[in-house]
């Protein structure tokens, strides 16, 4: 009776670490979004962005620290849209940036198959009144040669500045889709950044994409298949 009484003490003391552990990382989560939210800095603060990952569940794996860095630096230096191909956790300091930006052109558009996480990125964007984010699910659609996002691209705004794919983890993508879908819907300056081009062919595509649209097409991380591409006019610069 006593064994019986002490292992029911035990779960019960289990169950309570457990839903403080919970409370706690609510807590972390929370207060990371109102950092991001309240920030004046340019970008927002990466550290900020890393402990929402964590607090979330899903800590920032190092081999995404450039890209995410490079993401939030671009994002807060682009004056028009920002197309995010695979809605994340990424998807709400974006929509921060976007919301606190001045030039209400500056909105974020997070493309997702899945409904269900989309709902879920939406109710936390209403929640923090991340008014110049929105999450649009939308399933997967065998195109001729590559699989995208089925979503009608005229829904989508026009001179559009940079475009976020995150290649595998961007169901049901890759960059290849968002390159032949969105490509006539960027504007005369834009930056396509994409994490996890591990195939060669994929690279090869890429490549010769940048080169019909006069872009720049460099391997940032070839370990992290971390690929950029960039038009820009003639004495500009864009660093990040």
């Amino acid at each position: 009776m006593q064994l019986a009484i002490s292992e029911s003490a035990h779960r019960g003391l289990r169950a309570l670490r457990a839903q403080a552990a919970m409370f706690e990382r609510f807590r972390g989560f929370d207060r990371c979004m109102r950092r991001l939210g309240a920030s004046e800095t340019d970008p927002a603060p990466f550290q900020a962005v890393a402990e929402l990952y964590a607090h979330w569940g899903d800590p920032l794996p190092q081999s995404a620290e450039t890209y995410v860095r490079s993401c939030l630096t671009h994002a807060a230096r682009t004056p028009g849209p920002v197309v995010q191909c695979g809605a994340s956790v990424l998807s709400l300091a974006l929509g921060a940036i976007c919301h606190a930006d001045t030039d209400r052109a500056k909105q974020l558009w997070s493309l997702e198959a899945d409904p269900h996480w989309a709902n879920t990125l939406r109710s936390w964007l209403t929640q923090y009144q991340i008014g110049a984010a929105h999450v649009i699910a939308s399933r997967a659609h065998l195109f001729d040669g590559y699989v995208w996002y089925a979503v009608d691209t005229t829904r989508l705004p026009e001179n559009i500045g940079l475009v976020l794919c995150e290649g595998a983890r961007a169901t049901p993508g890759g960059v290849i889709g968002a390159l032949h879908r969105l490509g006539n819907r960027l504007a005369d300056e834009f930056a396509v950044l994409t994490r996890r081009v591990n195939r060669a062919e994929d690279l090869k595509q890429i490549h010769l994409w940048a080169k019909s649209q006069d872009a720049a097409c460099v391997v940032v991380d070839r370990q992290a298949g971390f690929v950029k591409i960039t038009r820009q006019r003639p004495g500009t610069r864009t660093e990040g």
